[in-house]
């Protein structure tokens, strides 16, 4: 058999990934799968021309990654295998996404299986991101890049994450027969297609603007048969909370400056954009600036940080739903209603109900 990566590269070289990284549990899916094919980490470290050390993770378990990426470029080609991220995702099981996994297992359908997906994907892989929306009858769910200009992941990475939510999705479902309407691809049309024919069964594209994969929205009320809702709401509890550590080691100074005049904001009238900078010390361009660097824009950054705090509130029964809305800057109780239901899919006294579930928090876990 031909060394298939001597002649026809994977993808072509990577654009830098530093600053990002990836869980423990998520690089243990490369390592599982490569020790299941006889190569042992020692050798691919060795082809990647890097330490030892480099896969042992930090203290807060992740690993850069330059160095998964690194990595799986060289299993690549150590196994000859250019289709290499459709195999690892194909292989994937809940523990190589940890408490995020977990989460998802108990989701009580499959339009909030997408949503906990996009929402605390970063805990395995922060170098993307998920975006999920409707488009008439289809259920799309793109992926962006975070890298520097929006830069592709490469086809290893690519491949990882479509085969990911094919595979796992199948899997919750206990559908084996779901199949995607189509799924797009940001690098050129590989040669040989029997790979991705048999995982996707659908139509493919390639060499397009947005890596993206699109499901018939009427599965998003279908029920997931191993949904226990208490168990959900722990595992999203832990998962927020995991967020919350790994944006504060990661994040910008200036970005925690801004969430703290931002919460201020939200008790004298509301967020202005030209308050926020001026609390920082820049000027409002600047700001703007800084904020499309971690591709936001004022609007999204305010609305995640209020996503943030009313999940926080709505646990303490002390503060009734219109505290809360006044407390998120919101000008009427039924705007943070609406809102609240866009976020989580439940109205606050839903899931207010619902977090009263015996045993329900993990603080401190």
């Amino acid at each position: 058999m031909d060394n298939l990566a001597n002649h026809s590269p994977p993808h072509q070289p990577a654009p830098p990934g530093e600053g990002f990284s990836v869980a423990v549990h998520f690089f243990q899916l490369l390592a599982d799968y490569t020790e299941r094919k006889g190569l042992a980490m020692p050798v691919l470290l060795a082809r990647a021309g890097l330490p030892t050390s480099a896969a042992r993770g930090d203290a807060n378990g992740r690993v850069p990654f330059d160095v998964f990426r690194a990595l799986c470029d060289a299993a690549a080609e150590l196994l000859c295998d250019p289709s290499l991220g459709l195999h690892l995702g194909a292989s994937i099981r809940p523990g190589h996404l940890g408490s995020h996994g977990y989460a998802l297992m108990n989701c009580t359908d499959a339009l909030d299986l997408a949503r906990q997906s996009a929402r605390y994907s970063a805990l395995s892989i922060d170098a993307c991101r998920n975006v999920i929306e409707q488009r008439g009858d289809e259920f799309v769910r793109t992926i962006h890049s975070n890298l520097p200009g929006n830069a592709p992941l490469g086809r290893i990475c690519e491949d990882l994450q479509h085969a990911i939510a094919v595979t796992f999705g199948r899997w919750i479902t206990n559908r084996e027969d779901a199949t995607p309407l189509w799924a797009s691809f940001r690098y050129p049309q590989p040669d040989d297609l029997a790979e991705y024919e048999a995982l996707f069964r659908c139509p493919l594209r390639f060499g397009e603007d947005t890596q993206a994969i699109a499901f018939d929205a009427r599965i998003a009320s279908l029920p997931l048969p191993h949904a226990d809702p208490q168990v959900r709401r722990m595992m999203e509890d832990l998962c927020a909370k995991l967020m919350r550590q790994l944006a504060s080691a990661f994040e910008p100074a200036w970005l925690e400056l801004a969430r703290r005049a931002t919460l201020d904001a939200f008790r004298s009238g509301g967020p202005e954009p030209n308050r926020i900078a001026a609390a920082i010390g820049v000027t409002p361009d600047h700001f703007k600036a800084l904020l499309a660097q971690h591709d936001l824009s004022f609007r999204s950054f305010v609305d995640d940080l209020r996503q943030a705090m009313a999940l926080s509130y709505i646990r303490d029964t002390r503060l009734s739903l219109v505290d809360i809305a006044f407390l998120l800057g919101f000008s009427e109780q039924s705007a943070f209603q609406r809102a609240f239901k866009r976020w989580t899919g439940e109205t606050p006294g839903q899931w207010r109900r619902g977090a009263a579930l015996p045993n329900h928090s993990m603080e401190g876990a």
